[in-house]
């Protein structure tokens, strides 16, 4: 959210560029112009809010001369002041004015404005409640509120403020967006779908509204009321583009993927054909199975947009599919350069390598990816791989060893671990391992059969395998 107070909302809108030229050229020729207090105002509050503060404050000097008893410019003056980082001085001016003019909006608002660049949010907070009392634009205000909160981390008492503001203006799509986003961040989708409930009871011809409950649907796997509330919403308005495009999505989630396809193709009636929903597109196909057409859409959206890394993945999957290795790590290539930073753009690359069993590239990739995320488990697996194809079974086990001292919580690694052992003809060691990874979750016991899968014939292993299992 940002704090979007609006300085220039008095009187009929202006051409503020037109009165910046001609402040500017007044200046620049050192002539005299005559402007009324709104248009001295707006102009003060631009440079403000570009935060010229050399100019804000020539405007300044300029209205104070044409216009010596307006008060709106002394209040300016304090924002010029904290805006030069004199936050003390400015505030005491403006208790100084809030003495004289306790019913002066403006006094209020400029104050909350310097708590708030304080960093004093609860004393924004106060100080803009004050002009609640008093304004004729209380929407405005309970969103700026709700601003102060949130840099407060308090998204309750964020989220109260914006539902006031939506109780005054409830057509306004981005309160409900705001209130929408907020529910989300704070992982509160059960209360944001009985929020939407509610809201749909009051206004059913909200579009906003029910596309905003499909998300929250969508969030918590309701995929079949994610579709409901996207065709409402499309119902209400045939021409909402995102509701399609989600709808798409929810029919994907669903397996569904003639729909998902016939959705993503009927935003193009409403918006330009874009390049990440022609990759969704593909998507869809490569799921049903038709790689032709898949390819065809993979490779129409980078013609849209040749920088898309995701297109380069999907190319990629087909042409593994195929068994054309060579290509497939050549895309795949080509995502990880545009993205270098995508852990799992590198991870896929890396498993092409082990597939092709070209171990040092693999090593390198795996070896790049737990350096910036020492969580990836499935990237220290196969960072062990990698190491252990090449005959380096000790190195292999310390990988492991460092992998756990992260996520001693992962059985894959403990299981792993043992195999190593177990290789290494550390059979009793190995044992102990397999003993902890079965008590902490005995159905991952094939990640190690995957890689040792003679065990499974094995009595010993056998007969651990029945005792876990039974006691789950």
């Amino acid at each position: 959210m940002r704090n979007d107070f609006d300085w220039n909302n008095e009187g009929e809108e202006r051409d503020t560029s037109e009165l910046i030229s001609r402040f500017e050229k007044m200046l620049a020729d050192e002539e005299y112009f005559f402007f009324d207090v709104d248009e001295l105002e707006m102009i003060i509050d631009f440079y403000l809010d570009i935060q010229k503060t050399d100019l804000s404050a020539k405007a300044l000097e300029f209205a104070k001369t044409q216009h010596p008893t307006c008060t709106s410019f002394r209040i300016r003056e304090a924002r010029q002041m904290a805006y030069e980082n004199h936050y003390y001085e400015a505030l005491e001016k403006l208790v100084q004015m809030e003495l004289i003019e306790q019913a002066n909006e403006d006094i209020y608002m400029v104050k909350g404005e310097i708590y708030s660049m304080m960093n004093k949010h609860d004393l924004a907070i106060q100080e803009y409640k004050k002009a609640l009392e008093i304004s004729d634009q209380p929407e405005e205000l309970y969103v700026t509120i709700a601003f102060e909160y949130e840099n407060m981390n308090d998204y309750e008492h964020a989220i109260s403020s914006l539902k006031q503001a939506l109780d005054i203006n409830p057509d306004s799509f981005t309160l409900i967006h705001e209130i929408a986003f907020f529910y989300e961040m704070t992982g509160k989708e059960a209360e944001g779908i009985d929020f939407f409930l509610d809201f749909l009871d009051k206004k059913p011809y909200s579009k906003e509204a029910w596309f905003n409950l499909g998300i929250f649907y969508n969030s918590i796997d309701l995929y079949e009321k994610a579709v409901e509330s996207y065709e409402f919403a499309i119902a209400i308005d045939e021409t909402f583009s995102s509701a399609y495009f989600n709808l798409a999505n929810s029919y994907s989630n669903l397996g569904q993927y003639r729909k998902s396809i016939a959705c993503y193709r009927e935003t193009f009636k409403y918006e330009d054909e874009d390049a990440l929903t022609n990759y969704y597109i593909g998507e869809s196909y490569e799921n049903l199975g038709e790689l032709n057409q898949a390819l065809k859409s993979y490779k129409h959206a980078l013609e849209l947009d040749p920088t898309l890394a995701e297109a380069f993945i999907g190319l990629g999957r087909i042409y593994l599919l195929e068994a054309k290795m060579d290509l497939a790590i050549h895309f795949v290539e080509e995502a990880v350069k545009l993205a270098p930073n995508n852990n799992d753009f590198r991870y896929e690359l890396g498993l092409l390598f082990l597939k092709m069993g070209h171990f040092e590239p693999a090593e390198e990739h795996f070896g790049k990816i737990v350096e910036s995320d020492n969580n990836y488990v499935g990237a220290w697996l196969n960072l062990s791989l990698a190491i252990e194809r090449q005959g380096r079974v000790d190195e292999a086990i310390q990988i492991i060893e460092k992998a756990l001292s992260f996520n001693d919580d992962s059985p894959d690694l403990w299981f792993r671990l043992a195999g190593y052992l177990y290789t290494s003809g550390k059979i009793q060691q190995a044992y102990v391992f397999i003993e902890k990874a079965l008590g902490m979750d005995a159905g991952r016991y094939t990640e190690l059969l995957a890689y040792l899968p003679g065990l499974e014939s094995e009595s010993r292993f056998i007969e651990l395998l029945e005792i876990y299992n039974k006691s789950e």
